[in-house]
């Protein structure tokens, strides 16, 4: 399972996916200015796949607006697409909450923003068995 932040993947055990989807910033276009971006060298913990819903056949997509202070924490967050399933939302929120973000920079000097990050919950396929030949 890849775990896709921005243009960088990392290789993470689990059931999940999480992607930055960074909105245009207030300033586009303008160098001055970086996005958030999830802090690589922090020991960001993944979501946690709830087993109901894995008992469930539960799976979907979690977009979550992050409000990141200068110091690179979630300060406020809302949820923009919802999964359908409120176990699977609630686990994403539980995680993002808690990782640590490079904040945003404005001129060198480090901002609060927001940006949005995509929870992907799947349930691992069975292998496909090949005839024999």
């Amino acid at each position: 399972m890849n775990w896709t932040v921005g243009h960088a993947s990392l290789l993470a055990a689990g059931l999940f996916s999480a992607a930055l989807l960074t909105a245009a910033p207030v300033f586009a276009g303008d160098t001055r200015w970086s996005d958030p971006r999830l802090d690589a060298s922090w020991n960001n913990v993944q979501p946690a796949y709830p087993d109901s819903a894995q008992a469930s056949g539960e799976e979907g997509s979690v977009d979550i607006a992050l409000y990141v202070n200068p110091r690179g924490k979630p300060k406020k967050l809302r949820i923009v697409q919802s999964s359908g399933f409120e176990d699977l939302d609630d686990a994403a929120v539980d995680a993002v909450l808690n990782w640590k973000f490079v904040p945003a920079t404005y001129d060198g000097d480090t901002v609060s923003q927001w940006t949005t990050v995509r929870i992907v919950f799947r349930l691992p396929r069975p292998a496909q068995n090949k005839p024999a030949t």
